[in-house]
Formats: C-alpha cells, sequence, structure tokens
C-alpha cells in the first residue's frame, strides 16, 4: 500500500471512523493515485492540484463511464484524502468539485408476493437464528454491521414491549429502537430455545463459527432468497423494504422514520424513501397520452 494512503488510513482510524468508511476512503483514494502516476508518469508526491481533479473527473464520467452515485463516491473519498495531505503539510488546500446533476438513490425491495413467499420459507425452515436475523433485520431496519455489535444487555424485553440499543451504529451514533411483536417473539425465541449456552460471548447472534458477523449474516439472507424465490436478497435490503414500508404510512412522520434508520437528517430520509420509485416512474412515461 502507497505510504501516503496508509497514514490517511492511520488518520480515519485515530479519528474513529469506522472499518468500512477506511476501506472505502483508502481505495478510493489509491485509485486516484494509481490514475494520476499512470498518466504523469511520476511517483505521487503527496500534492494534488485543481488540474488533477478536473481530469479525474473527466476520466471517471467519460473513459470509465461510471454512474453519477459511484463518481460522487470516488469525488468525496478524494476530498476527504487532500484534505489530510494539507492538514499534513504537503500541500496547499484544493477544493474537490462534485459532479454536478442528481440520481435516484437505488432502493431495491421486494414486491408484495415475493416478500409473502420469502417470509413464509424463511418460517416453515424453523431455523430460529434464520427467522430471528431476517425479522428483526426487517422489523427495525438495522444494518447488519449493527446486528453483528448487538449484545445481551443491548436487549430488553417486557411481557408487552422491547427496545433494542445501538450502541455505536453509522457514525458511532448511539440510538434507541422499540422492538414490535414480531421482533419480540423471534428473538426471545432464539435466545431461550437455540442460542448456545456454552458460550462466553454476550454477542446476540451466535453461530457455529461463533458470532456472526456482516459476512455471515450476509450469506443467511441470501441463501434464503435464493432458496425461497430465486432472488438476491440481501440484508439491506431488508432495511430498504423497513423503512420504505414505514414512509407510505401516512401516520408516521418523517422525523420517526429518520430517528428509526439512525440518519443524521431527515433529508437524507426523503432522499431514500420517500420518492417514486424507478417502476413508477416507468409507468408514468408509458401512460402517457396526448391524443
Amino acid at each position: 500500500m502507497n505510504t501516503y494512503i496508509e497514514m490517511f488510513s492511520k488518520s480515519m482510524l485515530e479519528a474513529g471512523k469506522s472499518r468500512n468508511t477506511i476501506t472505502t476512503y483508502s481505495r478510493n483514494a489509491e485509485l486516484f493515485i494509481e490514475w494520476l502516476e499512470n498518466i504523469t508518469g511520476e511517483k505521487f508526491n503527496g500534492k494534488i492540484t485543481g488540474m488533477d481533479v478536473t481530469e479525474y473527473t473527466r476520466y471517471l464520467s467519460d473513459t470509465k463511464k461510471h454512474s453519477l452515485n459511484s463518481i460522487k463516491a470516488k469525488l468525496t473519498a478524494l476530498q476527504k484524502f487532500a484534505e489530510y495531505l494539507t492538514e499534513s503539510g504537503y500541500m496547499p488546500s484544493v477544493k474537490v468539485e462534485q459532479k454536478k446533476g442528481t440520481t435516484e438513490p437505488n432502493v431495491e425491495v421486494l414486491e408484495k408476493n415475493e416478500l409473502y413467499k420469502f417470509l413464509r420459507y424463511v418460517i416453515n425452515t424453523e431455523n430460529k437464528l434464520n427467522i430471528a436475523v431476517v425479522t428483526l433485520l426487517l422489523n427495525t431496519g438495522i444494518r447488519e454491521s449493527e446486528m453483528c455489535k448487538l449484545e445481551l444487555t443491548d436487549i430488553e424485553i417486557t411481557e408487552r414491549k422491547g427496545t433494542m440499543t445501538i450502541r455505536s451504529g453509522k457514525g458511532n451514533k448511539y440510538r434507541q429502537i422499540p422492538l414490535n411483536k414480531d421482533a419480540r417473539n423471534a428473538i426471545i425465541d432464539y435466545i431461550e430455545n437455540c442460542r448456545p449456552t456454552d458460550t462466553e460471548s454476550q454477542k446476540v447472534f451466535i453461530g457455529q463459527r461463533g458470532a456472526l458477523t456482516r459476512s455471515a449474516i450476509y450469506k443467511i439472507v441470501n441463501k434464503l432468497g435464493e432458496k425461497s424465490i430465486g432472488k438476491n436478497v440481501y440484508p439491506h435490503m431488508l432495511r430498504h423494504q423497513c423503512f420504505t414500508a414505514m414512509a407510505k404510512n401516512p401516520d408516521v412522520d418523517l422525523k420517526t422514520i429518520s430517528s428509526i434508520a439512525g440518519h443524521s437528517n431527515t433529508e437524507l430520509t426523503m432522499k431514500y424513501y420517500v420518492n417514486s420509485s424507478k417502476q413508477e416512474q416507468t409507468d408514468a412515461v408509458e401512460s402517457l397520452t396526448f391524443f
């Protein structure tokens, strides 16, 4: 790994950034350096100019033909890298201009009949771990990374209500999420009848090889999706399913959804869950009549 990238990664780790953020930003900064060294024929010296940013943006758009979201993600990482280099004294400040334009976020959810078949299959497997994982993802919208961190003391359930505490969510945010009846029943059933008793781990979800990782959770959901409906179902899709359904309920306000989702603001929630789907847009165009 490039020395500058190593120092950049270390600075993010010291700043408390998540491992996913560190990996993504570091990889995107590394891709920029590879491009720059290939263009200039010189080894990267820790300096980025405005002209470099302009040409790199054009390269991503015109040569690589990346989507707008992909370009924005790469330029965001480049901005953070440039800020680090400036703060470390390697170069003067340079602003990374974002690619202009708008695009709808990719919010993929299952159709009603697909969701029904998927959940019916999950329940019929009678695998209490799988049922608890899917039910919690779908009924709370938590991220798989947050699910991995859950410990027994983070779950509080009484006869009529329950609460789940996310102590370190995305952006190191703390929040508490109410548990509905389905979520409470699934968790209790798993903990009382399936969770291993011969483990010292305090993690809620324990598999055959120990506490579940993000990869293990993804594989559980994906395998169930393939077997039930022959479709690529993944944990974040169930998160989208949860908040898309919540947003369609006129009795639930945007601030409430944002709080449960762990979003930094309601604008982010609106961007993802209060908008027309691509299918709805397609139907609108197809329905056009002028005569």
